[in-house]
């Protein structure tokens, strides 16, 4: 602790010379002159340590033991201090950056949005800028309940948004509304149409009018089964129509891919340049735009100074490194193409018979034309083309109509 005292309030080394230089010690101590850390170099000579305000003293009164006294060296903080004073960026700057972090410490410098899975970020962030809270706001002016309201009015898709602030760092949860499912409306006008072209297996017509029997062929968009249910005691009855339609569909898909294409190879040349962003503002510590003349690679990180999770300085720095590479043309195997472009076609007729859709029988043939890679997918199901749609106006004012006015027409 003394140690560190005498660091703070500074001190001096001072060396005497002279025939009895523990004279000039007697009178240190004879006018309470506090001195420490008596080294003596030989009988002469002495070295010791006093404080600063008592240096120039001590030099009157070796005058005065006949004994030469000089300072050798002065320590501590007030010395320290006024070397500071003649350099201005030792202390100018580490107290400039400190008061820069205390105040963005108030302000938000970055905006985290988490729970939301059809509203995009940018509708979020810009509803929030409504509210106030944006890139470089002033966080202590928050109102959560505020915030809250309105941007629940400005997005109904949101049915909740809580924003927390961790500093300079604003974490916003939203919980996104669920859909509430539509209830089937057995009045609804709704028919059962063909999704694909096909020899009819199999017809289960829950409600509704079946317009077509096991073996006949329907066309893609043609009517299966009808909404319309004709009465012969009463009038047609307007329905929702249910059913399923196992049908035998034929498909013949086809893909092409180009055998030969460009490859990259890297040439080692690298190159990097900074930028610096402060605020909205971008300084960039270069000229061209470009850092090659040639294709290159760039990859852009960005480091945001602060404390992770604590706060965040409005103070990002911005690397760009680009690696050069050239054009060299190369052979995709013919194999390779083969099996690659069967099995997207097998993934597309999957997708088109659905997941109950059954594959009797296939085909793939794959030829080379003119350095294209082509393949053919012709295949045989059996799967469920039933799908529903809305009845136009028109098919229900017809079916609605009196039987004397469907005979006349």
């Amino acid at each position: 602790m003394e140690r560190l005292s005498d660091e703070a309030r500074g001190y001096a080394v001072i060396r005497a010379v002279g025939v009895e230089p523990t004279a000039l010690l007697y009178r240190c101590a004879a006018g309470n002159i506090d001195f420490w850390g008596v080294d003596p170099e030989d009988d002469y000579t002495l070295i010791f340590r006093t404080r600063l305000k008592y240096a120039e003293e001590i030099l009157v009164l070796a005058e005065k033991c006949n004994c030469e006294a000089k300072i050798m060296e002065r320590c501590g903080g007030p010395v320290e201090a006024k070397k500071l004073k003649k350099r201005y960026a030792l202390w100018v700057l580490p107290v400039f950056f400190l008061v820069l972090l205390i105040t963005s410490y108030f302000f938000i410098w970055k905006i985290e949005i988490t729970g939301n899975e059809t509203v995009s970020d940018i509708e979020i962030l810009n509803a929030l800028e409504d509210s106030g809270v944006y890139i470089g706001s002033y966080w202590p002016k928050f109102t959560s309940d505020n915030i809250r309201s309105r941007i629940l009015v400005d997005i109904p898709e949101l049915k909740w948004i809580s924003v927390s602030v961790f500093g300079s760092r604003a974490l916003v949860e939203v919980r996104e509304r669920t859909d509430i499912p539509k209830l089937f409306d057995e009045d609804e006008a709704v028919k059962i149409v063909a999704d694909e072209s096909g020899i009819i297996e199999s017809m289960g017509a829950l409600r509704g009018f079946p317009l077509f029997k096991k073996g006949q062929a329907a066309l893609e968009n043609e009517t299966l089964i009808s909404g319309a249910v004709p009465s012969t005691f009463s009038d047609t009855e307007i329905v929702h129509a249910e059913g399923s339609v196992i049908a035998r569909t034929w498909y013949e898909l086809t893909a092409i891919m180009p055998l030969s294409y460009d490859e990259k190879a890297y040439t080692g040349e690298k190159k990097s340049r900074f930028a610096l962003i402060f605020g909205n503002d971008r300084i960039n510590f270069y000229g061209k735009s470009r850092i090659f003349d040639v294709d290159c690679d760039n990859i852009v990180s960005k480091r945001r100074l602060g404390i992770k999770g604590f706060f965040e300085l409005p103070v990002t720095l911005v690397k760009e490194t680009s690696q050069a590479y050239e054009l060299h043309s190369a052979d995709y195997p013919e194999g390779a193409a083969k099996a690659r472009l069967e099995t997207q076609l097998n993934d597309e007729l999957a997708r088109k018979i659905g997941k109950d859709g059954e594959v009797i029988s296939s085909e793939y043939t794959f030829s080379v034309i003119n350095g294209f890679a082509v393949g053919t997918l012709r295949a045989e199901c059996k799967q469920n083309i039933a799908v529903e749609k809305e009845m136009s106006a028109e098919e229900i004012s017809e079916a609605k109509a009196p039987k004397e006015e469907k005979e006349t027409r």
